[in-house]
């Protein structure tokens, strides 16, 4: 029986940055390489202009003294409700920093960038897509904060990517379903495996240990965005491979 199995990438593997890469170029976006955290290149960025700061100030997002900063600082503060904070010791992060013009301490770079944040989400069959509005020195980390001034800037002008209205006219996300992408049915190498161990603790074991198993449901030292993919289509082959594996790992334990 065949004990060995050739994939070949982008028709039967992905890693979990080709498929984001693919969801990108699926709404017109391009992956920010190198990043620690997933998100597109920048879609337009806004200079806060006087029309600008009254849009915010109608939705609650207006400019705030901070006792934390100095007066160089010029700070926008999302005064709205936020999300609840887990643990003691926290407070939302609802704000942007901007400093002075380098050269000109009378005015400040209040420049906003709009970009989209990517995030796995197997319950709904792909990637979710997150909207994120970085400011020229400090921005928010929570949700509510980027997603309120990403939907007023974009509802402020006419000329918005098809992308960002989407987003905007969204509760806050929007998903890329496998689907989407002609991929329906693909599944996480690991859950593959989860699914062929069954209740076996001992296949399980072997699996964790890398040794026996190709390919390897759980590579060690793999970084998050690497993390492997594999179509319907070859799913079950996989499994028959590993299943002959196994079968030979055992034959071999048989003493002589």
């Amino acid at each position: 029986m065949e004990t060995k199995t050739v994939l070949e990438k982008s028709r039967d593997i992905f890693t979990l940055v080709d498929l984001i890469r693919k969801v990108a170029a699926h709404k017109g976006l391009k992956l920010h390489e190198g990043a620690s955290k997933a998100y597109s290149e920048p879609i337009k960025e806004y200079v806060l202009d006087g029309r600008l700061l009254a849009i915010l100030a109608e939705r609650g997002i207006r400019r705030q003294p901070r006792p934390d900063c100095n007066n160089g600082i010029f700070t926008l503060v999302d005064e709205n409700p936020q999300e609840r904070v887990l643990g003691l010791g926290f407070c939302a992060s609802n704000y942007w920093n901007f400093k002075p013009v380098e050269g000109d301490d009378t005015k400040f770079n209040l420049r906003i960038s709009l970009c989209v944040g990517f995030m796995l989400n197997t319950q709904e069959r792909g990637i979710v897509l997150l909207p994120l509005a970085h400011g020229s020195f400090l921005s928010p980390c929570d949700r509510l904060p980027n997603f309120r001034m990403f939907k007023a800037l974009v509802e402020s002008d006419s000329e918005s990517s098809a992308v960002a209205k989407e987003i905007a006219a969204s509760e806050g996300s929007i998903v890329v379903t496998w689907t989407n992408l002609g991929l329906g049915g693909i599944r996480r190498l690991s859950d593959l495996f989860f699914e062929f161990v069954g209740q076996s603790k001992e296949t399980k074991q072997l699996g964790m240990k890398g040794e026996v198993f190709d390919p390897n449901p759980f590579p060690q030292y793999q970084q998050p965005g690497n993390e492997l993919f594999i179509t319907e289509p070859a799913q079950p082959r996989i499994i028959k491979i590993w299943r002959a594996q196994l079968e030979e790992y055992r034959n071999s334990l048989v003493a002589v």
